[in-house]
């Protein structure tokens, strides 16, 4: 039995956690509000600034794996000091670009590794080790802060845009991540106690079920990557108001956090694989819905129903890794199919960009979406059902 003071700083350390991830996660998916006020002021076409934002997708998907181990070895907290750091460091190197590779690096590279240390990946490490019965909820509710953040800076970055202008918007919320996240890592933050799992295989290679949870996690990755960069384009392009669109966007991440929190009683309940086909299939048949868009209520019914899924995959995968591997290969595995997730964000962040210029506009890339996560569902019905560490 946890003492009282071990608690305390249980749920101090996911606090903490929490907010960090809000604002790393917010900072780095604004770039959503950020494509049209660049494109007009640099003349660029939308290749570019897809370009940029797949960059920081597989970016921060190859650094997932180091970041796992990094944390797992050194610990979580100061893996997600570099991390906010970056984040702002990054924000001032936006702001001073003016050609397509200073976009790649600054508004691509950079913000890909800074969220990687700065994100789940660490964050699901931590909260590993302080919650071992309750590694579900305390899971799902770090996983809403993405979606939390994405939801406060997008709408915010839009409306600070037309008042800064887009290049001191980007000083002004990278200034904000350091400036908040740095003394909450500092005061609140403590590494979990080493634990002793008996029964547990820790050298035992990724099995089958994890290869199959990061296929499913790929085609995660390539839908609500592709949702999150180009939905406010898309609406547009529909002849939706943009500040509409934003809001639409941020509706669509608040029912994010919604199904986040309530996905984790869920996983440390129902099997990982059941779970997780649920998502993918209820993502599937939402995606038509975005063809749509001009008519107004299918973008709102498919900002509810898409973000009802929109991360609630992270509590099922953490639980099933930790279970079946342990405590102390969460941190690489949980890297290993976040860098799926991103690889299929990566493509999928493409795709909408080569869709609009080459293959005049958004259709083709929301059939190959759909198709990709119905696939995704499927497999995960053949992840095996065993279990090598009960729960707790």
């Amino acid at each position: 039995m946890r003492r009282w003071g071990e608690d305390t700083r249980a749920w101090q350390a996911l606090a903490a956690t929490v907010v960090t991830i809000v604002l790393a996660a917010g900072a780095r998916t604004s770039l959503a509000a950020f494509i049209r006020p660049i494109e007009t002021d640099l003349g660029l076409e939308r290749t570019v600034l897809s370009t940029a934002g797949a960059l920081t997708v597989l970016t921060y998907g190859l650094a997932q794996p180091l970041v796992g181990a990094l944390a797992a070895r050194f610990g979580a907290r100061q893996v997600m000091f570099g991390g906010v750091v970056l984040t702002a460091l990054g924000g001032i190197g936006v702001a001073t670009a003016s050609d397509p590779w200073q976009l790649y690096v600054f508004a691509g590279v950079v913000p890909g590794l800074a969220f990687a240390g700065a994100s789940s990946v660490p964050g699901t490490v931590l909260v590993a080790g302080w919650f071992i019965g309750r590694l579900g909820l305390a899971t799902g509710i770090m996983s809403a802060a993405i979606p939390a953040g994405q939801s406060i800076f997008v709408p915010l970055a839009t409306a600070l845009i037309p008042v800064l202008g887009w290049r001191a918007t980007y000083v002004v919320l990278g200034a904000l991540v350091a400036v908040i996240g740095v003394p909450l890592l500092a005061w609140l933050v403590h590494e979990p106690p080493k634990r002793t799992e008996a029964g547990v295989e820790q050298a035992r290679r990724p099995g089958l079920d994890i290869w199959l949870v990061g296929v499913g996690y790929f085609a995660c990755g390539f839908s609500d990557q592709f949702v999150s960069l180009h939905f406010v384009a898309l609406a547009s392009d529909q002849g939706v108001p943009a500040l509409l669109a934003a809001g639409l966007l941020s509706a669509l991440l608040v029912f994010g956090i919604v199904g986040s929190v309530a996905s984790g009683p869920l996983a440390d309940r129902i099997a990982a694989k059941y779970m997780l086909a649920g998502l993918y299939f209820t993502r599937a048949l939402t995606a038509p819905l975005l063809l749509f868009a001009s008519a107004g209520w299918p973008l709102a019914v498919f900002a509810v129903v898409f973000g009802l899924t929109y991360i609630a995959n992270q509590a099922p995968g953490a639980r099933l890794a930790r279970d079946r591997y342990g405590i102390r290969a969460v941190g690489p595995l949980m890297g290993g199919i976040g860098l799926a997730h991103q690889v299929g964000g990566s493509i999928g962040v493409a795709l909408g960009g080569y869709s609009v210029v080459e293959l005049g506009g958004y259709g083709p890339a929301i059939a190959v979406v759909a198709v990709v996560i119905l696939v995704g569902a499927l497999l995960q019905f053949a992840i095996p059902s065993r279990s090598l560490l009960p729960a707790s």
